[in-house]
This record gives C-alpha cells, sequence and structure tokens, in this order.
C-alpha cells in the first residue's frame, strides 16, 4: 500500500463528525494567529491540511487559488469553503467557513467597542502596525512563491507570468481581465500540448 493509499484510508476511517470539529478548529486557530487574508490563511491551510493530516493533494489550494479569487466574497472564506467541502462536502465547507470567520467577528467588535480609547498615535501602537505589516509581507511572498513553483512548467508559461506583471504594473490593467484571459489560455495551451503526445509518442525510437 502506498504512503497515499494509506492516507486516504486513515481519512475515511475518521467520523464526519470529528472531521467537522477538526475542520472548525483548524480553521478558527489559523485565523487567530495569521493576519492577512487569504494569501497568509493559504500557506497555513496547506501546512495543516496537506502535510499534517494529508486530507488535500500537494499544492492542491495554491493550484485552486485563481480559481478561487474569481469568486465573489473573501478569498479566506472563499478558500475555506473549497477546503472544508472537499474534505466534508456541504457541512465541512460550513464549518470551516464559520471557523475563520469567528475570530475575526469577535474581534472587530472587541475593537469598535474599544477604538476611541485606542491611542493610534503612540509609538508602541505604530510598532505592532509595522510588525504586523512586515510578518504578512512575508507570508504573501513565501504563498507567491509556492504558487509560482507549481506554476512554471517550461517557458511559455513563464512569459506569461512576465507578461502579466507588465501589464498590472506598468500599464495599471484590471487584474480581472487577467484572470479572464488567462482561462481562455489555458485551454488553448493544453489543447496544444495533448495534441503534441502522440506525436511525440510516434518519434520515438
Amino acid at each position: 500500500m502506498t504512503t497515499e493509499d494509506a492516507a486516504l484510508a486513515a481519512f475515511r476511517e475518521i467520523p464526519r463528525r470529528k472531521r467537522l470539529w477538526i475542520l472548525f478548529w483548524e480553521f478558527f486557530k489559523i485565523a487567530c494567529y495569521v493576519v492577512g487574508g487569504g494569501f497568509a490563511i493559504l500557506v497555513a491551510a496547506e501546512d495543516i491540511f496537506v502535510r499534517k493530516y494529508r486530507w488535500m493533494r500537494e499544492n492542491e489550494l495554491s493550484d485552486m487559488l485563481a480559481l478561487i479569487q474569481t469568486v465573489p466574497g473573501l478569498t479566506a472564506g472563499n478558500i475555506a469553503i473549497y477546503a472544508g467541502n472537499r474534505i466534508a462536502g456541504t457541512l465541512g465547507a460550513l464549518a470551516a467557513l464559520a471557523g475563520v470567520a469567528t475570530p475575526s467577528f469577535l474581534i472587530i467588535t472587541l475593537v469598535a467597542f474599544g477604538f476611541h480609547a485606542l491611542p493610534m498615535a503612540h509609538p508602541l501602537v505604530q510598532g505592532a502596525f509595522l510588525g504586523v505589516r512586515t510578518a504578512m509581507t512575508a507570508l504573501t511572498l513565501v504563498a507567491a512563491l509556492r504558487i509560482l513553483r507549481g506554476s512554471l512548467r517550461d517557458g511559455f508559461q513563464g512569459a506569461v507570468v512576465l507578461l502579466a506583471m507588465a501589464l498590472v504594473m506598468l500599464f495599471h490593467v484590471n487584474p480581472g481581465w487577467i484572470i479572464g484571459g488567462g482561462l481562455l489560455l489555458g485551454p488553448v495551451w493544453c489543447f496544444g500540448v495533448l495534441r503534441r503526445l502522440p506525436r511525440a509518442a510516434e518519434d520515438e525510437p
């Protein structure tokens, strides 16, 4: 039995109620200690559900991120819904969404009640925000590198990445147009690759 088969067999033995609780609790903890939204949560969720529990395949969330971002709503919530649905169906999606949303709801509620008393100009408060932004930058960079590593398989894809970066940074093109263009260009590219595969196999001695 391979490692993947063993992980799948162990997964099927876990009661659904326990999976729902794990989804809620793990996303609750992720939302408590990860600041920065979807990209930061992506890194933590992959570490937990891919490497710790082995309930999802490697780079699955990274591969689905582009599609997840096209859906209305917060990226963090959409990631939780996708992961929960993959692991435990509709109830899993609801449990994961509740887990990722609860800490934010509680924290924002507390901040709203006490924001007037928060000394925003105080050096300690400003330093805290600076530290959060710095950590968030690192988490976003890690998520971007993981997505990049799983996406670049040949020179054509590398050229698309550079073109997309140029369009956004130099010409300020709406990212939605770029994502839409990728949705159209990707199947065309894959179709061309699949058409070349039989021919390449015939050319082999």
